[in-house]
């Protein structure tokens, strides 16, 4: 009976720890998009709404910093919880134990990472407070002489009952059995807690001060190492076995009735808040239909049903416009009047939801590439009908991406972001109607096409000056100035636009293409170089990449020198950089290449330094003049051992005589820690992302 008891207090537990964190995961994915909007009173709004509406006492965010803003405006340090520590490094979770955090009132603390962009950008917490918590254990019963405790596995009280009667009633559970039990059941004592560091259930008879019986029950709960303790006196219910034993079966009876009415009260109790949690969980706020979670667990039991079926990912192209045109609450109305269309326009088992911000996704029956693009043309029209009745016609074009499911065993995130990809590769298409549609099957042919299309234009690309030279300041951290740069180039197309790096460089380094692009930098520094010296304007030094495609041609640098020498620039402004990756394909004539680059009196820099794994046989190597210390370095604040790395990979630079730059910076504690660190340069967002030329002369003070 006690067994059944405790299991029941269990299940409460887990269920209500388990709804608490679905919601902080939650909220924390809302905050994200409510972020996006750029509406610190929106967020703001939200959070205390979530405080007001669910079983936390109050629900916030921590800033990088580990500052907790609570409502007042304080600010509270939360850096050394565990539970908070291990939010930061993508883990939600509830605490261990019960927290401090504000007003001195003890509590279970729940935490959740914020994911913004591929990187955790904050962590959401929630709090619960004791005299909240103490509705999941059973009342005290048998007049005051049984209770029910909660611990972990150290011993310490998670929740421990107010009854003045109770025998265990100091701050940690083992300390209190080992002054309560007799030396003979020590034994079991110990037997009892390996069982608990097992993870397993069980049960001990002991004697209260060697006078009083007492029979545990304790059974693990699935939230870290809590287990869940409950004590009764034998006597408690020996003493009227033989007076009751012909009434067995109507006990029996009556037990089962009494069962079934607690878990009707506890289902009555406990229904308005779950009804609320599955709201939160299941309904989307903006559109009432289903949300990423409640679409998620649908697919999960449709792969299991039937099979081949299609996931459509669908957005409105440039959205963002409605929104900063016509307010946020027109744009909500537009993403409900697309949900409403979308919904009408589905057959019996085909669902949708909206995921984020403009974003849906469908699950059709149909595989048919034919008739799957014709229904989503008809959503599109259907979607846009409303220009009917206008005089002045506002389109809404829908870009779509479509991925056929026939595996049951394919993950449903790896299914999303097949799907996102194909949609987002419709702006590399010409088509641009008001419904564009790409099956993933086809992102082959249409990457041929990409790189086709590369490949035939260019060469007029570089005889017509497209690609554009860009310079990313390299900030000296003794005085904070600009004392360098890096050149980088982007290719500026009259019919596309602005084309980044990672759209181009890939191809040309396989068709050996980008050793004309990495000369025709250096050609252009080089002029920018001589423009400087020309108008009186002392030069910095500017470095150039250097692509391993140029190792495969023996005497290539004669290019260079050949350009240095035509514009009468001093070689030691002229920087040359190679990555550390370059290192394994050929050691011995890496180090006869960076000997040809300091004949020609060039400075040598090693780019990317530490995202290989043989950084060490790098520096021991290679001597080069500088060392570019990677970006991995520096993606998680407060990394003591990513730190302790970086202070010792600097400090064996200084004694090999290389200067040292840290590249991908992006935060000024990061600055200050490489500053302490003696490191001489840093290259990042933090000071300024690549720019053009006359930006950079205007950072640089030159005009």
């Amino acid at each position: 009976y006690l067994g059944e008891l405790s299991g029941q207090t269990t299940h409460k537990i887990n269920q209500t720890v388990a709804y608490m964190q679905e919601i902080i995961q939650r909220v924390g994915s809302n905050v994200v998009l409510l972020d996006e909007q750029e509406d610190e009173a929106l967020v703001e709004n939200y959070l205390n709404n979530m405080s007001a509406s669910s079983y936390f006492q109050w629900v916030s965010h921590v800033n990088e910093d580990n500052l907790l803003q609570m409502e007042t405006g304080e600010l509270v340090d939360v850096s050394g919880l565990e539970v908070v520590e291990h939010a930061w490094h993508g883990a939600a979770g509830v605490s261990r134990d019960q927290v401090t955090i504000f007003n001195g009132k003890p509590g279970i603390l729940y935490a959740a990472p914020m994911i913004k962009d591929g990187r955790i950008d904050s962590v959401v917490l929630g709090f619960v407070p004791e005299e909240q918590l103490m509705s999941l254990i059973d009342a005290d019963s048998f007049n005051g002489i049984s209770f029910t405790y909660v611990i972990n596995g150290d011993g310490d009280y998670i929740l421990h009952t107010n009854n003045s009667g109770a025998v265990l009633n100091r701050e940690n559970f083992f300390q209190d059995m080992e002054e309560l039990v007799h030396t003979k059941e020590r034994d079991a004592l110990d037997v009892m807690k390996r069982n608990m560091t097992n993870g397993e259930r069980g049960n001990l008879y002991f004697q209260v001060n060697g006078k009083e019986d007492r029979f545990m029950y304790y059974m693990p709960l699935g939230v870290e190492d809590w287990y869940v303790i409950s004590v009764i006196p034998p006597q408690a219910y020996a003493e009227e076995i033989v007076k009751y034993s012909i009434f067995a079966l109507c006990i029996s009876m009556g037990i089962i009735a009494i069962f079934f009415l607690l878990l009707i009260f506890i289902f009555r109790s406990t229904d308005k808040q779950k009804k609320e949690m599955e709201t939160i969980a299941y309904v989307d706020p903006v559109t009432y239909g289903y949300t990423a979670l409640r679409f998620e667990k649908e697919l999960k039991e449709k792969m299991l049903e039937q099979l081949p079926v299609s996931f459509v990912s669908l957005d409105i192209r440039r959205f963002k416009l409605i929104n900063d045109s016509f307010s946020s609450v027109e744009g909500d109305r537009v993403l409900r009047h697309t949900y409403r269309m979308i919904l009408e326009n589905l057959r019996p088992g085909e669902f949708v939801a909206r995921i984020d911000g403009d974003s849906f996704n469908i699950v059709m029956n149909s595989t048919s590439q034919v008739e799957i693009t014709a229904r989503l043309n008809k959503i599109t029209e259907e979607v846009n009908s409303f220009n009917k009745e206008i005089d002045g016609l506002y389109y809404l074009p829908i870009d779509c991406g479509v991925y056929l499911i026939s595996d049951r065993t394919e993950d449903i995130y790896m299914i999303r972001d097949r799907a996102n990809t194909a949609r987002k590769n419709n702006k590399d298409i010409g088509d641009r109607s008001i419904c564009s549609c790409i099956f993933y099957s086809d992102m082959e042919r249409l990457q041929m096409l990409k790189e086709k299309e590369m490949e035939n234009s260019m060469e007029r690309a570089l005889e017509n000056r497209e690609f554009v030279t860009y310079l990313q300041p390299k900030i000296g951290l003794r005085d904070n100035r600009i004392i360098s740069a890096e050149a980088l180039v982007r290719w500026d197309s009259p019919e596309k636009g602005m084309i980044f790096p990672d759209e181009f460089i890939p191809f040309f380094e396989k068709n050996g293409f980008i050793t004309k692009v990495d000369l025709y930098v250096f050609e252009d520094v080089c002029k920018l170089i001589r423009k400087w010296m020309d108008h009186g304007i002392e030069p910095l030094p500017i470095s150039v990449n250097l692509s391993r495609s140029h190792l495969r041609r023996p005497g290539f640098l004669k290019n260079y020198k050949e350009v240095q020498e035509r514009y009468g620039i001093p070689p030691q402004l002229l920087e040359i950089e190679l990555t550390e990756t370059v290192v394994f394909e050929n050691l011995e004539f890496l180090k006869q290449v960076i000997d040809d680059i300091h004949q020609m009196g060039f400075q040598c820099s090693m780019d990317d330094f530490g995202s290989g794994y043989s950084s060490l046989n790098v520096l021991k190597e290679v001597p080069v003049d500088i060392l570019k210390l990677d970006r991995a370095f520096f993606t998680r604040e407060n990394d003591k051992r990513g730190n302790v790395v970086v202070e010792s990979v600097i400090e064996l630079a200084k004694k090999l005589h290389m200067v040292t730059v840290a590249e991908g910076v992006e935060t000024i504690p990061q600055v200050e820690f490489l500053k302490h660190a003696d490191c001489d340069m840093v290259q990042g967002y933090v000071f300024s992302r690549p720019v053009s030329v006359e930006q950079f002369e205007e950072l640089a003070g030159m005009k």
